[in-house]
This record gives structure tokens, sequence and C-alpha cells, in this order.
């Protein structure tokens, strides 16, 4: 990842990409959270195991720690462009 790739962006972008991110994180929770508890329901109800649920949930929950990471440095950025 190069260095500094947030540094030339404006703080304006910044916070733009930051709502964007944290958007994206709460539709991402809720993906997991629904798919989880529908997975949950079929077992519990003796439908069995779908492994389509499964592959579905763990691929939100792997789009979301790059997006996760990307946000946290957002933060950082603007804290330090705050304290300069």
């Amino acid at each position: 990842m190069e260095k500094g790739k947030y540094a030339n962006l404006t703080t304006k972008q910044l916070q733009k990409r930051k709502k964007y991110a944290f958007i994206l994180l709460v539709i991402l929770i809720a993906a997991v959270v629904l798919d989880v508890s529908a997975l949950i329901y079929n077992l519990v109800i003796g439908k069995g195991f779908f492994n389509t649920l499964f592959v579905a949930a763990v691929g939100c929950i792997v789009i979301f720690v790059p997006i996760y990471m990307g946000k946290n440095k957002i933060e950082e950025e603007l804290k330090n462009r705050e304290y300069n």
C-alpha cells in the first residue's frame, strides 16, 4: 500500500469516504446478522445446514475487514489534520 494515500485527499473528501464506509459497514453487519439468523432458524426447524447461507455470511465478513481498516486509516488521517 502506498504511503500517504489519504494525504492527497481533501478533508471534505475524507469525511465523505468515512461516511460511505460507515454506511457500508452497517449494511454488511445487517446482512451477516440476517444471514446467520436464517441459518440458525433452518437448523432449528430441521431443514439442515445450507452452504449458500454460510458462504454469503463469510463473504460479507471478508468484505467487511478491508472497509473497516480503511475507515480506521481515514479517521487517523482526519485526527492528524485536526492536530496540525
